[in-house]
């Protein structure tokens, strides 16, 4: 169990109320049928192919979305090596059609000159998205398997400086989840508007979401890896972490309360709040899209 950070902010004395995200219970059994492959069942936008991968974890084939750099294909690049940034969706339950947005939101910048040629990689989460929560629902295991088969598929940056991860809500819990429990594989991550509030319930309450879910491994947060995590000191690597919340987002204060941690704890990383914008955030404040995708562009380029 984490001590909850004290947060020297007066304004979230009287925010922690009003930004509680509450779900109503027996939530986890109305959730929408779950898939680990959805090939063929909806349009991808231009640019996404659809592929699969066996999940020896899950026994199943599991579906992806991918986007290769322009001229990759080209004989004069054959021999070219790229970095690959994961997409996180949000939502539960996980599907990777659910990455469509998140490649529209950045695609002008991905073409531009923010970023180095890379590959873009839409996940499907797992049943809870982004954990492992019981047999042939291990999430976890087949984003690490989805890692492998892409770098055994593609030609990828194998090493933790040639991946990223970049994912929203749900998918931004699961960025600061798999950066500090495994930031042996990955060095750069943006969470963008995480309920990070959950994330330390789950913490504090041996894994119960108190949203009618248990997680199996209740260590599994962002509170307790980051942690684990800073207690290794230089046996880890330096990772590149970005949190961005929009200020009027009901999981701002959790944001907050995660970033003080952190801070707490010594781990640098960027706090961005984004003015006068919910949970769907506006990357058009404040040039906020532009200054993600730069992030990333640095954190690849180390």
């Amino acid at each position: 169990m984490l001590p909850l950070p004290l947060i020297p902010l007066v304004a979230l004395v009287f925010a922690v109320s009003a930004f509680a995200q509450t779900t109503p219970e027996g939530w986890a059994e109305r959730l929408a049928p779950f898939k680990w492959n959805h090939g063929g069942e909806r349009q991808p936008p231009p640019g996404l192919e659809h592929g699969t991968y066996f999940s020896e974890a899950n026994e199943a084939e599991v579906g992806y979305y991918i986007n290769l750099p322009l001229g990759y294909e080209d004989a004069a690049n054959t021999g070219q090596r790229y970095p690959v940034v994961y997409f996180l969706h949000g939502g539960r339950p996980g599907a990777e059609y659910k990455s469509f947005g998140g490649y529209l939101n950045f695609n002008a910048m991905r073409a531009g000159k923010a970023m180095p040629p890379h590959i873009f990689v839409g996940v499907n989460g797992g049943r809870l998205s982004h954990y492992d929560y019981g047999d042939g629902a291990l999430g976890v295991q087949a984003f690490l398997e989805l890692v492998e088969h892409v770098d055994a598929t593609y030609r990828t940056i194998v090493d933790r400086n040639g991946r990223a991860l970049i994912g929203g809500s749900q998918g931004g819990r699961g960025v600061g989840r798999y950066l500090f429990r495994y930031a042996d594989r990955f060095a750069t991550g943006v969470s963008i508007a995480g309920g990070h509030q959950r994330e330390l319930i789950i913490s504090e309450n041996d894994g119960d979401e108190q949203s009618g879910i248990v997680i199996p491994d209740g260590t599994n947060n962002v509170f307790d890896n980051a942690r684990a995590y800073a207690e290794r000191g230089n046996e880890v690597p330096p990772v590149n972490l970005m949190i961005v919340i929009g200020d009027e987002d009901g999981n701002y204060v959790g944001n907050l309360q995660w970033s003080i941690f952190l801070r707490e704890l010594g781990i640098n990383h960027e706090l961005m709040v984004v003015p006068g914008t919910g949970h769907g955030i506006d990357f058009d404040i404040e040039n906020s899209r532009n200054r993600v995708w730069r992030w990333l562009a640095d954190g690849l380029g180390e």
